[in-house]
């Protein structure tokens, strides 16, 4: 091909109406990691108007901290403890960033964030928004956790105080701006992982007996723990993540008038199954004091496991278009499931805590690959694209 040459992309039609281009349009190209990346030029306005709403929150947080050092008369500010830097930048990012980020979630495109019916948008917009700032309140402790730890005993006026929280603001709102505008399945599944797991494991480590483990693993959301709640609130809240999942998931696949089918729907009712009968574990505490309530919370979880056994031994039925690999990968998640019930209940060799720990993560993991490798046929069916270059 001679240098400087110009050379032609011929696109399908299809592939502009998705992304809101028409003739006259200029698409910017970059080259990166050997690859062309194509999108569409943003125009100036869409620039100012994002600037504003990063601005508009660091202002704002600058002015409510400058009048709340006045209010509480302190000239002197310290990085951390009552009434500082630290603790005024942690509540007002959190506080604006679940703002701007609900905010920049309803206004997103159906093609961005394609949930059409009203509740369940409402549920998976209110949900999205607490998971993403619970994330923004830890990743800002800890920051400035590690902030203290390197400027131990700083102490500042108000005015270079209040600037320092509204920059810090400022950073967080923009932060969680660009995450609500960039909303994906891996990012949703990669949240709904985070809280999964960190709940569960803040659970252990804040738990009023040190051999939990001992007993079983359902201790930890029994009325026997102090901190009960946590991991109840835990499993409730992942199950309202996992239902937007599935909510997204299957609302792009049903654009494709292929998967329209029976065996769609029956999947799609048998991972929302799944998903209630998961936040129902956590809403019927595993309390043996009460008979009824115990009953309940031991009819739930086997429900889980009966809707996930379902599914896993029905998929050549439930996605009749699933690879061999696929197909082999659910057989071996099925293996393990059935050898980790044959060493506990007849071998003897793991412990109920162990055993129900193994149940536990194979079966979460199970449905994580399940909704990725629907998300992956939903890519190849309706995201990918032929280019012919003239």
């Amino acid at each position: 091909m001679v240098e400087n040459k110009q050379i032609h992309l011929s696109f399908p039609k299809k592939a502009l109406n998705k992304i809101s281009l028409k003739d006259g349009d200029q698409i910017v190209a970059r080259i990166e990691n050997d690859k062309i990346i194509l999108q569409p030029q943003p125009s100036k306005d869409s620039q100012n108007q994002s600037l504003r709403w990063y601005l508009l929150p660091a202002i704002l947080a600058g002015v409510i901290s400058l009048i709340n050092f006045h209010l509480q008369r302190v000239k002197s500010v310290s990085l951390s403890g009552a009434d500082s830097i630290a603790q005024l930048a942690i509540y007002l990012s959190t506080a604006f960033g679940f703002i701007t980020f609900l905010a920049a979630l309803i206004f997103l495109s159906s093609d961005q964030f394609p949930i059409n019916n009203r509740w369940a948008k409402f549920r998976s917009v209110v949900t999205l928004s607490i998971a993403f700032t619970v994330l923004d309140f830890a990743f800002m402790s800890l920051l400035f956790y590690c902030i203290d730890l390197a400027f131990h005993g700083v102490i500042l006026d108000r005015y270079t105080s209040s600037a320092i929280i509204a920059g810090f603001v400022g950073v967080s709102s923009y932060l969680m701006i660009n995450a609500a505008q960039s909303i994906t399945f891996s990012a949703m599944s990669t949240v709904l992982i985070f809280t999964l797991i960190g709940g569960i494991f803040l659970s252990m480590i804040m738990n009023n007996h040190a051999n939990w483990w001992q007993i079983n693993f359902s201790y930890l959301g029994s009325n026997l723990s102090n901190n009960w709640w946590q991991f109840n609130f835990t499993l409730i809240f992942s199950s309202l993540i996992m239902l937007t999942l599935i909510d997204y998931i299957f609302s792009l696949i049903f654009k494709i008038d292929t998967f329209k089918t029976v065996r769609m729907q029956t999947l799609r009712w048998l991972l929302v199954g799944t998903s209630i009968s998961f936040g129902l574990v956590g809403v019927f505490q595993n309390n043996r004091s009460i008979e009824w309530l115990h009953q309940l919370h031991w009819w739930t979880s086997n429900l889980l496991v009966i809707f996930i056994l379902i599914i896993i031994f029905g998929i050549k039925w439930l996605l009749p278009t699933a690879t061999k690999e696929f197909l082999f990968t659910a057989a071996v998640f099925a293996g393990l499931l059935v050898l980790s019930e044959i060493l506990f209940q007849w071998v003897h060799y793991l412990s109920l805590t162990a055993f129900e720990i193994i149940s536990f993560g194979l079966s979460f993991a199970w449905l994580i690959i399940l909704m990725q490798n629907l998300n992956n046929l939903y890519i190849e069916k309706s995201e990918t694209f032929i280019i012919e270059i003239k």
